[in-house]
């Protein structure tokens, strides 16, 4: 077995430039599939954490007519005594908190222009303690402790309203009665969510001050913000059997049931992923394809004294598959090495890349070395390299001795 495969080596670096210019094909193409997949899982990750972080949470808890049927009147569908509900939550490990919301919508006017705004009410103490503050461009976030109608507006409508922070404003919405009501409110300060299309209609206030404006003590739903998003399956399961006791009927959420933005840019990108490494694939397959078969040209007359020898074969065929996994081998340690220290310069560079469509922010260029991508990317080649050389060494053990020695 040694000989056999100190035979293959030598087979292998007999024409070091031809050899070569493979491993350097070979190799490029598995830096280029781990750089793109480990550009991609960085991508998906900070995009998860950012949708989690703006607001989204781990698990949302709703009442079961949320699904079910739609509201007539804000709230109609909305939870009862939540605060018992949180409590219920809180206690379980891993939950860092529970914090309650409203979702509405209105017209907010500054006396001269109004427009439509999509609202939310929290809980400024909970949101804070979750790390579940937005990105303030001017101003600051609400208080805590606050009373009053305080409120945070996107940058797209403070830019439509003409206002800045400490400006006053007026919102006029329809109570959980079928009731127009009204308040006032002054601008704390001004976020972006990072997309357009929500910062020009975004506003947020306190939770008293939307209970104020709707006229019920009921909210749309409980956010629940965990330590990390690897325990959501854990806390979900947790979870359900002890909201069973809490007289409503109930419905639990993940975040992912809940982020579609994030999975359509998942099946997006995975599918440009595959779509590359079907390119590699078969890049991968005509190089060493061609490159097995100049070797099995250049060996005709070899081949042929083996099997004159009495060399079976189906041992040829195996020299031939040997030869293709060595390369293989090299090609793939190769191409982790590249991927693994090109990856490791870019994000050292911190590179930014121009805001993606229908964001106001910039993407960092960064990759994630993920050891599930370089195995499979390993295994691909492997399998690649093993399928071009089939054709080569089915051919080589098929040649007739006399043939084969005549062969110049």
């Amino acid at each position: 077995m040694r000989k056999f495969l100190l035979l293959a080596f030598r087979n292998v670096f007999r024409n070091r430039r031809r050899t070569l210019m493979t491993l350097l094909v070979v190799a490029g193409g598995v830096a280029g599939l781990l750089l793109v997949g480990g550009f991609f899982s960085f991508m998906f990750w900070g995009l998860r954490e950012s949708t989690i972080r703006n607001g989204l949470g781990h698990l949302q808890i709703f009442s079961a007519a949320h699904f079910q049927r739609d509201e007539a009147h804000v709230l109609e569908n909305g939870l009862d005594r939540y605060q018992q509900i949180a409590k219920a939550a809180e206690g379980i490990p891993h939950v860092r908190g529970v914090t309650a919301r409203i979702e509405f919508y209105g017209m907010i006017s500054n006396g001269q222009k109004s427009s439509v705004f999509m609202g939310s009410a929290v809980d400024p103490a909970k949101e804070t303690s979750m790390e579940f503050q937005p990105r303030i461009t001017a101003g600051r976030y609400l208080q805590g402790n606050t009373t009053g109608n305080e409120a945070l507006i996107g940058s797209g409508l403070a830019r439509s309203m003409s206002v800045k922070p400490g400006d006053g404003l007026t919102l006029l919405a329809v109570t959980a009665d079928g009731a127009l009501n009204g308040i006032d409110i002054d601008v704390a300060g001004i976020v972006t969510t990072g997309f357009k299309e929500m910062d020009d209609r975004l506003l947020t206030i306190t939770l008293p001050a939307a209970q104020r404006l709707l006229q019920s003590d009921r909210v749309t739903n409980l956010v629940v913000g965990l330590d990390q998003t690897e325990s959501t399956d854990d806390v979900y399961a947790a979870l359900l059997p002890r909201l069973k006791g809490s007289g409503q009927e109930l419905a639990i959420r993940k975040w992912i049931d809940l982020a579609t933005y994030y999975k359509q840019v998942r099946v997006l990108f995975s599918g440009i992923f595959v779509f590359l490494g079907v390119i590699v694939f078969f890049m991968v397959v005509m190089s060493s394809a061609n490159t097995l078969m100049m070797a099995m040209f250049e060996r005709t007359r070899e081949i042929g004294t083996m099997l004159a020898m009495g060399t079976p074969r189906s041992w040829l065929v195996r020299l031939f598959l040997t030869e293709a996994a060595i390369t293989g081998v090299l090609a793939a340690a190769c191409g982790v090495a590249a991927g693994a220290g090109i990856g490791a310069l870019l994000n050292r560079a911190r590179i930014l890349l121009p805001p993606p469509p229908g964001t106001t922010g910039g993407m960092r260029l960064a990759v994630i070395h993920e050891p599930s991508l370089m195995a499979g990317a390993a295994v691909l080649v492997l399998i690649t390299l093993a399928a071009a050389s089939l054709m080569p060494a089915v051919r080589a053990s098929r040649l007739r001795i006399v043939e084969a020695l005549s062969h110049v």
